[in-house]
């Protein structure tokens, strides 16, 4: 039986876990948070990018902010194009 991969934990580490199972649920859970964080840490920069008088300490955070969760965001397209690729 092929095991599914889970998304990272921003680490690097992998982990697996066997499809269908209370953690491939938990797994599908944590990727949709992920994915929950990005467009709201989106959401935050564009915000900011319309404010006057954005300092660049603001925009150095939201771009660190940004760039973290865009690679998790990232980690969860390939978990899922993974499991794509397993159903055919």
């Amino acid at each position: 039986m092929d095991l599914q991969r889970m998304p990272t934990d921003g680490t690097g580490k992998r982990s697996y876990c066997t499809p269908g199972g209370y953690m491939a649920l938990m797994a599908e859970g944590m990727e949709e948070s992920i994915i929950r964080t990005a467009k709201r840490d989106v959401e935050r920069a564009k915000d900011l990018l319309s404010q006057h008088g954005v300092s660049k300490h603001e925009l150095t955070m939201a771009l660190a902010y940004l760039t973290q969760t865009m690679a998790l965001t990232v980690d969860v397209a390939e978990c899922r194009g993974e499991r794509l690729d397993d159903m055919a």
